[in-house]
């Protein structure tokens, strides 16, 4: 996974569009597409600008890998990783109708909790 496609896992999963991190970046939206699509990464200084406005480490937006082990970035990294495993059923989710959407959480929060 490159450093965009890291951005828009991260809005995704955030549920921010990419208009709003470009415009509150300062960069074109556009560069999100082309960065994925051609595995590059942006400049220093859009760089450091995306990891403010999303409060991600650099090293990690750059490299994939947190830069210490801390028990904050286990817990995110796992987190996003739960989120990818498990998001398209969550837009499966979304497309059902309101009954059967709230039957299948029901279900969901029925399930015995995790040991």
């Amino acid at each position: 996974m490159n450093f965009w496609e890291r951005i828009d896992y991260e809005l995704e999963y955030r549920n921010i569009d990419r208009k709003k991190l470009a415009s509150e970046a300062n960069f074109d939206v556009s560069n999100i597409s082309k960065g994925i699509k051609n595995g590059n990464v942006p400049s220093a200084d859009t760089a450091l600008k995306i990891s403010k406005v999303l409060n991600l480490d650099l090293e990690y937006l750059i490299t994939g890998k947190p830069r210490s082990k801390s028990t904050q970035n286990d817990i995110l990294d796992k987190e996003i990783q739960q989120f990818l495993k498990y998001r398209s059923f969550v837009k499966k989710l979304d497309l059902l109708d309101e009954t059967t959407r709230n039957a299948v959480l029901e279900m969901i929060r029925n399930l015995p909790p995790e040991k």
